[in-house]
């Protein structure tokens, strides 16, 4: 065997320990910003409408370079992957892009669009986790718990969310963890 083919073989076999760390930095500031999210929509009901507007091209970046950093130096991973996963967040902007529309014309409101927006998020996010990277099914379903209880329990809503969030973080972790072998 020469040395060429036992390097390979060594870099195809040796798990590569910071991959568990960017995939927790990467959900963690997503769940921050979920957060902040939700108290910027408690303080300020038409802020979030802004705010979940300029959060879509933010997790957009974010899954997209996490997807590119865990995938970089696999062989099977071409253009076509990247570009469906573009194509995913492009289809959120779109949608959200039609909730604007509804605003606009006074269909809805600010803050109804902001939740609509947040629930378009929470979905775009789930859906993410199904098929690039497992922490982000976590992330989605916090998302959506934020949009439902944003509406439904708006006095307890830091009573409620904040151990969620908690419990999303934990998860995250066991998840970016057990995936670390990749």
């Amino acid at each position: 065997m020469n040395t060429e083919n036992r390097e390979e073989q060594l870099d195809t076999k040796t798990p590569t320990p910071h991959h568990w760390k960017m995939r927790f930095l990467v959900a963690l500031t997503m769940l921050a910003l979920s957060f902040i999210g939700l108290v910027v929509s408690d303080v300020w009901r038409h802020g979030a409408w802004v705010y979940w507007r300029i959060m879509i091209p933010v997790f957009a970046v974010l899954s997209l370079f996490l997807s590119w950093y865990l995938r970089k130096n696999h062989k099977n991973v071409t253009a076509v992957t990247l570009w469906h996963e573009l194509l995913h967040w492009i289809g959120l902007g779109l949608a959200v892009y039609l909730v604007s529309i509804f605003t606009n014309s006074g269909l809805i409101g600010r803050f109804e669009a902001g939740l609509m927006t947040l629930m378009l998020l929470s979905l775009t996010t789930f859906l993410s986790g199904i098929y690039v990277e497992p922490t982000f099914f976590v992330i989605g379903l916090l998302l959506g718990v934020f949009a439902a209880g944003a509406s439904i329990f708006a006095e307890y809503v830091y009573t409620v969310m904040l151990p969620l969030t908690v419990v999303a973080i934990l998860l995250v972790i066991w998840i970016s963890r057990r995936g670390s072998a990749d």
